[in-house]
């Protein structure tokens, strides 16, 4: 039976991100999954640009974790699922080394393959700006 994406398998892998939890999410990816991020060109100082698993992980999420004092607590405000197509909006929240608020918004779009419903795409949309102070402002 093909999968079948539903709001509250969106709530299962993505929830947990709000306790800062996101194993459930990196287990739903596809390893090469393609995830874009703000856009297809590559920019290092807003982490824009296209990865995989491996490299999101080694290129985005360390590098802005080491920067922050504990890992991003990312809430869904918002939800639809159209077929096998989840877009929502989301609200992150954690602190940075240098002690300010990192209070981001993010628009995801997520593609799911309908045999193995693993994440196949994800077109993420995010406060870049606020991304490129993290880093600029934070030392590892």
């Amino acid at each position: 039976m093909p999968f079948q994406l539903t709001p509250a398998h969106i709530e299962a892998i993505v929830g947990p991100a709000a306790y800062g939890e996101w194993k459930p999410f990196l287990d739903a990816l596809d390893p090469n999954v393609n995830w874009m991020i703000g856009d297809h060109v590559s920019n290092e100082k807003q982490r824009t640009g296209t990865y995989n698993v491996q490299t999101w992980l080694a290129n985005v999420q360390k590098p802005l974790f080491q920067r922050l004092t504990g890992p991003v607590h990312m809430k869904i405000d918002h939800l639809d699922v159209v077929g096998s197509k989840a877009i929502f909006e989301a609200s992150g929240f954690a602190t940075q080394k240098n002690g300010k608020p990192y209070n981001n918004k993010f628009c995801w779009i997520m593609i799911f393959n309908d045999d193995t419903g693993k994440v196949v795409a994800i077109r993420e949309y995010i406060n870049s700006a606020l991304l490129r102070e993290v880093f600029e402002e934070n030392e590892v």
